[in-house]
């Protein structure tokens, strides 16, 4: 029987369908949840064929993947593509050097560079820190007061990864924004994401209504671009549309999918299950 590990720090909703497929499809699953189990490089079950990395914090993801790297055992997805996908200023700097586009944007190290890129860019604008999920710190800026405060606040916080800005050209349309799911190179679906009211941003953990989008022509292309130049294998590709283009806006290599499954009817474990099979036969 397939042997896979499933790395966790919380268990969420997608988890427990992930771990649910797995067993369904006689797959044996163990289960390292590391706010409770320690990881080593000295002993690992000898007969795991894959560890599949789901946990939420970034940096756990990123070191459990390259931990069973070390060992020989294939992750999914692997610790580069997990690193590059939860650094925007890695992200970013991928997309450019594939000539992907991507709205104009700055990164600033200190609070005068921060009101020197407001001042290239101009109001409204987005301001965020290199790495955070769910929206966390991510804030519109409607003119120079808002900003001054902002970098106030953020130069308080002890770690540099705060401190650091990244500031954004505000599309036209990103109260809307799309959702890609990609799994080895293929389209999963799509999703539409737009802000519930009182909010800008369009997360689902913030309670964004969430409907199909059909995918054409040119956004699988750009997504499957996206997906080869960042390196992963399961990602989610947030993506706006302006002016009848899109622009990669972030992208996720430990994506959540619950939203995306609610509006698109799609079995997204049943699917990564079969693809996992698949891979630890090849």
């Amino acid at each position: 029987m397939v042997k896979v590990e499933v790395i966790v720090d919380h268990v969420r909703f997608e988890e427990k369908l992930i771990v649910e497929s797995l067993k369904n499809n006689s797959v044996n699953v163990v289960l390292t949840n590391l706010r409770l189990d320690p990881l080593s490089w000295m002993e690992v079950d000898g007969d795991i064929e894959l560890s599949l990395i789901r946990p939420v914090s970034m940096y756990r993801s990123v070191y459990s993947a390259c931990m069973r790297e070390s060992m020989n055992i294939e992750t999914v997805n692997n610790s580069y593509s997990i690193l590059v996908s939860g650094d925007k200023v890695l992200t970013i700097s991928k997309l450019k050097m594939a000539k992907i586009p991507f709205p104009e944007t700055y990164v600033a190290f200190s609070g005068e560079a921060v009101l020197k890129a407001g001042q290239e860019i101009g109001f409204p604008l987005v301001d965020k820190p290199p790495i955070g999920s769910w929206g966390r710190l991510v804030t519109l800026v409607k003119d120079f007061y808002v900003l001054k405060s902002i970098i106030e606040h953020r130069e308080m916080m002890p770690s540099q990864n705060t401190r650091t800005h990244i500031l954004q050209r505000y599309v036209k349309d990103s109260r809307k924004d799309i959702r890609v799911l990609t799994l080895s190179n293929q389209v999963i679906g799509a999703v539409a994401r737009r802000p519930r009211n009182g909010e800008w941003r369009s997360n689902v953990a913030l309670g964004a209504q969430v409907e199909p989008y059909k995918v054409d022509s040119e956004l699988e292309e750009i997504t499957l671009k996206v997906a080869e130049t960042i390196g992963g294998e399961f990602l989610a590709v947030d993506v706006f549309q302006e002016d009848e283009r899109y622009l990669v806006n972030e992208v996720n290599g430990v994506p959540e999918f619950k939203g995306f499954m609610s509006a698109t009817k799609i079995n997204v474990p049943e699917i990564l299950t079969k693809y996992i099979k698949t891979r630890v036969k090849n």
